[in-house]
């Protein structure tokens, strides 16, 4: 009797087991063993909703990926502190409407090469031949934009910058401004004598802050400092902040421009 008794207690428990299945468009099953409840999505044809995060590296991918997977629950969050967007594809359609917020493509603006390589000497002294053989190796980057810049074109400045090397066992003993907008420095040598060299006061560099981004004009006054006929030298890029923050601004333009059914938001996710 008691056998019986159990045997039916056993079978109300799995129905009522059974019975709590949540309403889903993903399939499950209540297992009376140990009563969880197990998803049966992994054996349909495809998944019941898309769970992706998607990494691109580039704007015009981003707005690519974006065009082809947006509907009307889709938006885009503008990071301008850390330059990141994140579009999240099934966000909330609205306060009544709740969803997953599980697929979502990324752009982290990554910095280009270029700017990376400037920016990691930016305000550093250096000796004269560090100087003179960073500025040798990324001649290709001087390349002014706009129309009113007066300093030395790339070309220029390497033929100063391969005289100045020649100086680098000199003993310096004098710096000065030029109006030409270049410091002449005066130094002697024990095989060639005295002489002048000379360094532009300004530079003008042309770089894409971000990879596969437009180049921007980005200026760089040239610093000096002399001791005991020893010349130390440095740069510092003007307002390098800014410029991060204006190519960040024209990709969100961008994406307000080219996805005008879009959301766009200043913020994090």
């Amino acid at each position: 009797m008691k056998n019986i008794e159990g045997s039916v207690v056993s079978e109300i428990r799995d129905l009522a087991a059974i019975s709590l299945v949540p309403a889903t468009e993903i399939p499950a099953i209540a297992l009376p063993d140990n009563y969880s409840l197990e998803s049966l999505e992994s054996h349909q044809l495809s998944p019941s909703r898309i769970r992706q995060r998607v990494r691109l590296i580039s704007p015009s991918s981003l707005i690519a990926y974006i065009s082809k997977f947006k509907d009307e629950r889709s938006v885009v969050f503008a990071d301008k502190e850390n330059t990141k967007i994140v579009a999240v594809l099934d966000y909330h359609e609205s306060a009544a409407a709740a969803n997953w917020g599980e697929h979502k493509a990324v752009y982290d603006c990554p910095f280009s090469e270029d700017w990376k390589e400037w920016a990691s000497r930016d305000k550093k002294a250096m000796g004269q031949t560090d100087f003179a053989e960073f500025l040798e190796n990324h001649i290709q980057n001087i390349a002014p934009i706009s129309d009113d810049y007066k300093g030395p074109s790339g070309t220029d400045l390497l033929e100063m910058v391969l005289a100045f090397q020649e100086t680098r066992k000199a003993e310096f003993k004098s710096v000065r401004r030029l109006q030409d907008g270049t410091f002449q420095m005066s130094y002697s040598d024990e095989k060639s004598g005295s002489g002048n060299t000379s360094m532009p006061e300004k530079i003008s560099l042309a770089i894409s802050p971000f990879h596969n981004g437009a180049p921007y004009q980005v200026d760089a006054r040239i610093r000096y400092r002399l001791r005991e006929g020893q010349l130390v030298l440095w740069f510092e890029l003007i307002e390098p902040a800014k410029i991060v923050e204006h190519a960040f601004q024209e990709i969100v333009t961008d994406l307000e421009t080219q996805l005008t059914d879009v959301p766009v938001f200043e913020g994090s996710v």
